[in-house]
């Protein structure tokens, strides 16, 4: 017998925006600038359009 999976399994959380191309993507689409010697980066960049402005998006407890 076939085990049912939830519909909510399944989702992709999204977490991150792309200003320049307005697309949103989960963190693990989200690739990480290379660090620079001496120094921790913490740039990301868009997977579409390879722009550095991305924003974190954050989960607001009354969101409809």
């Amino acid at each position: 017998m076939k085990k049912h999976t939830s519909a909510m399994n399944t989702l992709v959380r999204i977490t991150h925006w792309c200003l320049q191309c307005d697309s949103h993507h989960p963190k693990h689409q989200v690739s990480g600038a290379p660090a620079l010697p001496g120094g921790e980066v913490d740039e990301l960049i868009c997977p579409t359009c390879n722009s550095y402005d991305i924003e974190e998006l954050q989960e607001v407890s009354d969101a409809q």
